[in-house]
This record gives C-alpha cells, sequence and structure tokens, in this order.
C-alpha cells in the first residue's frame, strides 16, 4: 500500500465511491478510508431514485449525467448493477399543484427532460397500482429509473477496487491536519495518514469535521424515512415511481412489496450525528398520517403491512442546494455535503465532475454555483438557518410559486417558508 496517495477520500458513501473511482481512472493515486465500511451508513437507507425532471440547469445536469451513468456503468466497468429505467408518473390532487406540474414540464423541457403532462387515463395505465380519479393532473417523465442503494454501492465499491483504489475500514478519523494553510493529511484511530489533497465525503458528519478547520457551514441533520409494506395487491418491479405534489409522498416498487415515503411536514431535526445511522430514532406515525392523506390515490394500501421501517440523515441547506467547496484556510481539503436528500441519486455526477476538479485543478462550471461563498452576502442567524434549512425539507416537492401551500398535519406548528 503506497503511504501517500494523490488523494485521500474520507467517506465512503455513495459519493465517496463516486469520487475515489472517477479520481482513479483520472490516473491519480486514490486511497479511500471509512469508520465503518463502504456504503455502510446514510446512502444504504436512501430511496434510490432518479428524477429526471429538474427545474434548475446544476440540478439537471447533474440528474441527466447521473442516470447516463447508471444506464452504462456496466459497459463502461465491467461490473453490473441491477436497476429499472420504468419512468415516473407525479400526480398534483389540487389546482394549485396541477399549476405546478405545468410549471415543472416546462421547464425540465427546456433543460432537455423527457417529461410531458399525461391525461388521467393514460397514467392510470401507467401506474395501475394507483387511482388516477383521485388526481386533477399528472405527468410522466419515461427515463426516470430506481435501483437498490446496496446494489449500487457494491457495484461502486467493487469498480473502484478494480481501478486501484485502495480501501482502509475501522478508521475513525480524529484529526485534520493543516500545515501554513495548505492540507498534509488526516490522523485516524489508526495513525496518520499523509496525501496531496483530501475529499471529505462523510455525508452528515461533513459539517462537523469541516467546521474544525475553520469554515460554518450553513445546514442542519433532518431524519427522514420511509416504510417498505405488504399485502398491496399487483406490485411488480416494472411499475412506475409514483409520487403526489400536495402531501410530499413517493412510492416505487421493493421487488412484491411497495416502498413508501414522505417529506414530513414538521421534520425531527437532529442536534448532532450519532455514530451510526442506525442509531438515529424512527417513528411511523408520521408516514401513516401521509398514507392517510393519499389513500384515494393508493386504494391497495389499506391493508398494507409495515415489513420494515427505514431511516436515516439528510444535511439541509437554506436554500435546497448542496455545499461543495475548497477550503480557503486548508488549500486541498476539499468537501461535499449538504446533499438535501439528492446525495444518492447524483452520485454518479458529482464524482465525475470532482474528478475533474481535482485532476485538472479548475472547477468544473457545473459545480460552481455550489460554492460555500455564495453565502458571504446574507448574514443569516442560526435561527434563520435552521427555519429555511428545515423548510426546504418540508417543501421539497413544492417550487417557489407554491410555497405558501403548507402541510399541516395534528396540532404541531408547522416551519413556513
Amino acid at each position: 500500500m503506497s503511504n501517500s496517495p494523490d488523494v485521500l477520500v474520507v467517506g465512503c458513501g455513495a459519493v465517496g465511491l463516486s469520487v475515489a473511482y472517477n479520481l482513479a481512472v483520472q490516473g491519480l493515486r486514490v486511497r479511500a478510508i471509512d469508520r465503518v465500511g463502504p456504503g455502510a451508513q446514510t446512502s444504504r437507507r436512501a430511496a434510490g431514485q432518479s428524477v429526471i425532471a429538474q427545474t434548475d440547469p446544476a440540478m439537471g445536469e447533474l440528474m441527466h449525467g447521473s442516470i447516463d451513468h447508471i444506464v452504462s456503468f456496466e459497459k463502461r466497468t465491467g461490473v453490473g448493477f441491477k436497476y429499472h429505467q420504468v419512468g415516473s408518473v407525479k400526480y398534483a390532487l389540487s389546482d394549485w399543484a396541477e399549476a405546478q406540474l405545468h410549471r415543472e414540464v416546462e421547464r425540465a423541457r427546456l433543460l432537455g427532460a423527457d417529461v410531458s403532462i399525461v391525461a388521467l387515463d393514460d397514467a392510470q395505465q401507467l401506474a395501475p397500482h394507483t387511482n388516477s380519479k383521485a388526481a386533477v393532473a399528472a405527468w410522466h417523465a419515461p427515463k426516470d429509473l430506481y435501483f437498490s442503494p446496496a446494489d449500487m454501492l457494491a457495484a461502486y465499491h467493487t469498480a473502484a477496487k478494480n481501478a486501484g483504489v485502495e480501501f482502509q475500514f475501522d478508521e475513525d478519523l480524529s484529526e485534520i491536519v493543516v500545515e501554513a494553510g495548505k492540507i498534509v493529511g488526516v490522523v485516524t484511530n489508526n495513525g496518520r495518514i499523509e496525501a496531496g489533497a483530501v475529499v471529505m465525503t462523510t455525508g452528515p458528519w461533513t459539517k462537523e469535521l469541516i467546521e474544525r478547520t475553520g469554515p460554518k457551514l450553513p445546514a442542519v441533520y433532518v431524519r427522514h424515512q420511509y416504510s417498505i409494506r405488504s399485502g398491496v395487491p399487483n406490485i411488480h418491479p416494472a411499475l412506475p415511481s409514483v409520487r403526489i405534489v400536495d402531501h410530499a409522498v413517493y412510492a416505487r416498487p421493493e421487488g412484491t412489496n411497495l416502498m413508501f415515503g414522505t417529506y414530513e411536514p414538521h421534520p425531527l431535526e437532529l442536534q448532532s450525528v450519532p455514530n451510526r445511522t442506525e442509531q438515529v430514532p424512527l417513528d411511523g406515525k408520521a408516514i401513516d398520517t401521509a398514507l392517510e392523506k393519499v389513500s384515494a390515490v393508493f386504494p391497495g394500501l389499506a391493508g398494507s403491512s409495515v415489513v420494515e421501517l427505514r431511516g436515516g440523515v439528510t444535511t439541509m441547506t437554506p436554500d435546497g442546494s448542496y455545499l461543495i467547496d475548497e477550503v480557503a484556510s486548508a488549500r486541498g481539503l476539499y468537501f461535499i455535503t449538504g446533499c438535501n436528500v439528492m446525495g444518492l441519486s447524483c452520485a454518479p455526477a458529482l464524482g465525475e465532475h470532482m474528478a475533474v476538479w481535482l485532476k485538472t485543478g479548475k472547477r468544473p462550471a457545473v459545480l460552481k454555483g455550489f460554492s460555500l461563498g455564495r453565502f458571504d452576502n446574507y448574514n443569516m442567524s442560526s435561527e434563520e438557518i435552521r427555519n429555511r434549512s428545515l423548510s426546504e425539507y418540508e417543501g421539497i416537492y413544492r417550487d417557489g410559486e407554491t410555497a405558501g401551500h403548507v402541510r399541516h398535519y395534528g396540532d404541531a406548528p408547522g416551519v413556513s417558508p
């Protein structure tokens, strides 16, 4: 094992594995370390869905690129993993949500997305496990896909090893070593590791680690959870993912079971992130409440039972966009965080662009808008950062023109945008 890699990647979730793989393909000597193992934490608990209908140009480019990477992964790497490119359907149950669907289609098509408004009868044919008569409008994106996060992570790990990445696990980082304004390496429970550059891709743990070097990252930790449900009639892998704007819910096949999740209107904010994701407390009440709200669209869920409740931690920012940058006071120290529930789905393209940045020294144009400097002119208090970030989670399916339609379930006060 080489003593000093060109690049040390800290964190082997989806983004870290993609960064490591792409750096090795660029011809750099890469070592990747993790406290647990490849894809053992938050990435494994993601929903595993790609959504091509993005309305932001940078996110559109990343999503298009990531879908292309997934589809061509086996051809490029010789390592395959199963994905289901069966498209997705998005429903609106109200007039304001219908207006948003039309805006989404118009803006996404300008960015090259294959998405269109479809008749409700056609939506019913595409998603026969739903009741389209309960909706007022729908769009369809035929190139959307879903996949098992565990399978994707295993494939990237294998491809990275084949490309020459050195992996070390059971490495608990305790210190980031900076000398004369330049990154030198890190110290873990197993000793010091020196490197020419370090990329922090430790998911929700990145904020605390990077803040040790000086910059403050405007982000909060939020629990996200979903259920796997059995007993739903006629579920099979060829069905599309389904989303509902009004109540921010999604559903996709999980074999012959159905994954059903929601972005809670009153999300649980975590003051700190436990060492292991399975230590995050889960509570299925919010999912049950959301299910009741959309029961007319998913009549088959009425008699279903929960096979598994899954959850993890997502890092939300005040504007709902990634935080990707180089630390000014520690040249050669890079970080990717603020996934805003879009870490796994865009990891393939993020890794490619980060590798280009480190190889050439030039930040790719698609990543420029994610720099920490975009917040320089905003003097936000901690409370404002918190409120805006929580609102980004709650309003994940709403655009700016429908942000006022806050969902209030029960008696808890919502955090308004």
